[in-house]
Order: structure tokens, then C-alpha cells, then sequence
């Protein structure tokens, strides 16, 4: 199996509605769960030349992670379906 990291972007509804969405989304998907990650927050950009700044919220910073194994990038992809969030999939290269 590989390793694929999620990483939630954008808005997050905190509406009751969305938050039952992602729990049973969440359940559904237990079986592939390596690291069940962390939000994220207080996000800085920094670049090459050192220059630091805010990760807004216009410029869809990333809002949590978490680790999952598939066989392939479409297993990953497919896990997704059902999931309340907007999510970044990468396939994890072993080192």
C-alpha cells in the first residue's frame, strides 16, 4: 500500500449539518487511516528569498491533514467521495 496525504483547504462550514458530514465521512474511512492528522492553523508563507507572510484565508491555506494508505492515487481520490471539505491529495514517496 501506498501512503497519500489529505490536506484540507479552503472553508470549513461549522454548521451541526457539516460536522455530522465529516464524522460520518471520517468513520467510513477508518480502515485506511495511517496518521488522523491535526488541524492546522496560524499558517505563514515563506519564500525562497526569506520573505515571510499570513496565510490568509483568500489564499486557501491548508486546514488540516491526515495520512491514509491506497493502493493507487484513484483508491485515494475515491476515499474522498462523501467528504464535506475540500481536500489536496499527494501521493507520500518513500525516502
Amino acid at each position: 500500500m501506498t501512503k497519500f496525504v489529505f490536506l484540507a483547504h479552503g472553508e470549513m462550514e461549522r454548521t451541526p449539518e457539516a460536522q455530522d458530514a465529516h464524522m460520518k465521512w471520517w468513520s467510513s474511512i477508518q480502515d485506511h487511516v495511517v496518521d488522523s492528522g491535526n488541524p492546522l492553523f496560524n499558517g505563514r508563507n515563506v519564500t525562497k528569498d526569506g520573505t515571510v507572510a499570513v496565510l490568509s484565508a483568500d489564499m486557501e491555506p491548508s486546514l488540516g491533514y491526515s495520512i491514509v494508505h491506497a493502493e493507487s492515487i484513484d483508491e485515494a481520490v475515491a476515499l474522498l467521495a462523501g467528504c464535506p471539505m475540500d481536500m489536496w491529495v499527494y501521493e507520500a514517496m518513500p525516502m
